[in-house]
Order: structure tokens, then sequence, then C-alpha cells
């Protein structure tokens, strides 16, 4: 079973090709409408009085399950500059199974791809208490929460590693989601306390969402066992004996690329609503002085209605139900998957619902900086998802980050240190004028097979941004 919907979400994609934190940028305050997605209060703390955000994008993969270790980088691989030696003659490249290593020490596995393109946006102090800010953002996202080991080592394998025959799995229990989409944003953000250097921020951002594309598998409960192919003795069968789940998906950009057609098209099958809300306290005497900022905030509450197919299933009858590799085969998109099982788990069904929600990585955030006057400074980033292991949801993960930085109008330069996902990571960034380069995860653009480091994940941003008059404080 080369690529089944679970396994296609968790491990091609994860050893495939996203921070959407963006820590080197989101945490300066030269970043204007990129702090906002962290906390909307931080737009009255926004030291222009116009910020442009041209376009700012970043990709990122994280898990816990395998640790990458082909003989070329995941740069390499998510740019499409694979040495020729390792391609098939058709140019595909030939990923081995021994290029990832596992991860085996009985925790439930989770896997999360996200890639993220924000602007054009703009933010605009309206005065010295208070700021608007217009943004645009579009979100691709696949992610796998709760995987346990048995099936993912079984999968990883393609089901030809005869350890896994006849060894029965039950209750196995995860969530896999996709969803794609862009959002329109309004903030607006003031003081609303202030005495003698102290003040506290509030903000608000409410969001218009547009989806395309969006696929569930919220697994209650699986048993299944590995098993020769009675019809051919060297290939092997996974069979369901037993499920309880619900499957869910749209097909519109089944025939579909995503260009600016598709992005405003009316008959996008989503729509929905979001709000993000946070406050700030500032501590800070005069411009002299260092300045302490501590701030909570919720954000992407909300979601997406979709227009599609909905089936539940909690009864397989008498007969197990068997996939093969051949039943996915040319369907390595996630809807095409989708499909797949459900035509195997019931042919010919008919969707018990024509419409269904996805919800926003729903999440908490606290963040505390400091910083002195000359702009060396360090803060404290701590994001907690707020979603369920079975929601309908996409989850923003888990994040506690230490990222120290020197911070001057025209350079910033930092270095993120973030606990994601049982591992720990060391990134770099710099911004230079209106341009930034970083990453959160720098060993993972870099690490191979010959060089020993085995990255979890990799993640990588840039963009152009730039603010315009200062503001008197």
């Amino acid at each position: 079973m080369k690529y089944p919907f679970i396994f296609s979400l968790f491990f091609l994609y994860t050893t495939a090709g996203f921070s959407q934190n963006l820590l080197g940028i989101s945490t300066s305050r030269y970043g204007g409408t990129n702090r906002l997605y962290i906390n909307p209060a931080l737009a009255a703390d926004s030291p222009s009085k116009f910020y442009l955000n041209i376009a700012t994008g970043n990709g990122h993969v994280d898990n816990n399950y395998v640790r990458y270790q082909a003989p070329f980088s995941l740069l390499r691989l998510i740019t499409d500059n694979v040495p020729a030696q390792y391609k098939s003659a058709d140019g595909s490249i030939r990923f081995e199974t021994d290029y990832t290593r596992e991860t085996l020490n009985g925790r439930p596995k989770n896997g999360t791809i996200w890639g993220e393109v924000r602007g054009p946006s703009f933010l605009m102090r309206t005065g010295e208490r208070a700021a608007i800010a217009v943004t645009t953002r579009f979100r691709a996202v696949g992610q796998v929460i709760g995987a346990s080991e048995s099936i993912l080592s079984a999968l990883r394998a393609s089901l030809n590693n005869g350890g896994f025959y006849s060894i029965p799995s039950s209750d196995n229990k995860f969530s896999a989601n996709t969803n794609t989409y862009a959002e329109l944003g309004v903030t607006y953000a003031g003081t609303i306390w202030e005495n003698d250097g102290r003040k506290l921020l509030l903000g608000a951002t409410g969001k218009f969402l547009l989806g395309y594309n969006t696929q569930q598998l919220i697994n209650r409960g699986l048993d299944y066992r590995i098993i020769t192919d009675p019809s051919n003795l060297n290939n092997a069968l996974l069979e369901v004996t037993d499920l309880d789940a619900t499957l869910a998906y749209t097909t519109f950009l089944q025939d579909r690329s995503l260009n600016p057609q598709t992005l405003f098209s009316t008959s996008a099958p989503g729509k929905g609503l979001g709000i993000d809300v946070g406050f700030t306290y500032i501590d800070q005497y005069d411009n002299d002085s260092p300045a302490l900022r501590v701030g909570m905030a919720i954000t992407d509450i909300g979601g997406i209605s979709y227009t599609g197919g909905e089936y539940s299933f909690t009864d397989i009858g008498v007969n197990p139900v068997r996939f093969a590799a051949s039943d996915f085969n040319g369907n390595s998109r996630p809807q095409a998957i989708a499909q797949v099982i459900q035509e195997k788990l019931n042919t010919g069904r008919a969707a018990d619902k024509n419409r269904f929600n996805a919800g926003l990585p729903t999440s908490f955030n606290f963040t505390a900086d400091y910083q002195l006057p000359g702009g060396l400074g360090i803060n404290l980033t701590y994001l907690q998802d707020m979603r369920s292991v079975q929601a309908r949801a996409i989850h923003q993960p888990t994040v506690v980050a230490i990222t120290p930085r020197y911070d001057a109008r025209w350079l910033s330069l930092s270095t993120p240190i973030t606990y994601l996902n049982g591992s720990l990571t060391a990134g770099a960034a710099v911004r230079v004028g209106p341009g930034w380069l970083g990453t959160d995860n720098l060993l993972g653009l870099m690490g191979n097979s010959s060089n020993g480091i085995n990255p979890r994940g990799l993640d990588i941003y840039l963009g152009v941004a730039f603010g315009i008059g200062r503001v008197e404080e």
C-alpha cells in the first residue's frame, strides 16, 4: 500500500516538504503585520506609522515518528534538486524505506506539513494610542494527530515486511486532516489604560475565510491485520476487521490548479469566519529605558463550512475490507485517496451529509519580551494547541521557544531555539532593510546521511516588508 490516506499525509508529506510561526519575524518589533498572527494587540505597538508587507512565505514540516537520513538533504528534496543517481529513468525519486529511521517509544505520533503565503497586507497607526491593519493569507495544511506506531510501521514498510504478518492490532485511534484556504483579516488595536510608562493594549482581528479543499478522517477505533494476498503470494493486504470513523472530503481541487482564477472563484466549496483576540502589557519608562512586553491571546477561533461528502462508518459487516497497494496506484492526491477508501468501505453508498465543518487551529498564545535600548533582547513564546485529538480541525502544534535577538530599524538578527513535537531545534533569521530570510530549524535544511544530521523536519521563510515613518512616543 504505497499511498494510503493517512500515510501520505503523515510520512510521504513529512519527508517531502513548513514554521507557521516565523519566530525570527514575529518576535521582532519591526515584524509589523507578521506579529499580529500571534497577538493582534501588538498592532498598537508598531514603531512605524505605516507598515507594508508585500509578501512573506514559509514552509514547515515536523513529526515525532521518523528522522530523515537520506543521502540528500530535505532542502534538495523539496526544491527538486536531488542528484540524478537517486532518480529512476522516468525522473522520479527513488525514496527508499531506510532513508528514514523510526522513533519507537510507545507514544502517539503526530506530523504536520504547513505552507503559508502572507500578503499583501498593511498596518497603519491612527495616532499614539491605536492602529488598524488589513491582512491577507493563504494556507495549505496536512496533518495527522495521535497515530499508533504499529500501523505507521506497517505502512512505512509498504506492507511487505513479513514480520508484520498476521499480527492483529486493535483500537487504533487518530485524526487526519487537510485544509487549503485563504483569509482576509481586519485588525483594530488600541491602548485601554496608560500610566507612568505602563500601558495595556487590547486588539482583535476579524477574518473572512474562503476554503478550497479539505479532507478529514476521524478514526475513533480501527482493528486490522496484515495478511498475504491469496491471489499473489508475493504481495500483502491490510485487512480491516472493525472501524468506527468519519470520513469527509471535497473535490473542488481535483481537476483544478491553484491559480488566481481558482482563488477568487465564487464556486469555492468553503466559507467561514474567524477571530483573534489578545492583550499586551508594556512597561517602559522612556525610550532610553529597557522595555518589558507581556501578552496573551487566543487566535484562530472559528472554522469553515464546506460543501462536500461526509460518511460515517460504524460497522463494516461480516466481510473484512482489504486494501492492496494496487488500489492506490496513480492516486497520490489526498482527495483521490479519500474516495478510494470510501468506495472500498461501502461501494456505491451516498454521502450521509453534504455539508461539514473544518475548524481553524485555535491556540492560546503567551509571549514575554525584554529589550534593551541598544537593540539586544530576548523573547519567550508559548503556543498551546486548544483542539482535542479527535477534533475535526487543523491543530497549531504546541511550541515553546526562546529567541535571543538584536533589533534595529534597518537590521535584525535572531536565533530562535524551539521545543516542538518532542524535539529541540535551533534557527537563525536576518533582516536587512526590507528583506527577511530565516528558518526555525537550521539543521533540518542541511541534514543527510553523509553529515550525520538526522532531522525530524524543516523550516524556512522569507519576505519583503518595510515600515514608513516613526511614531513619536
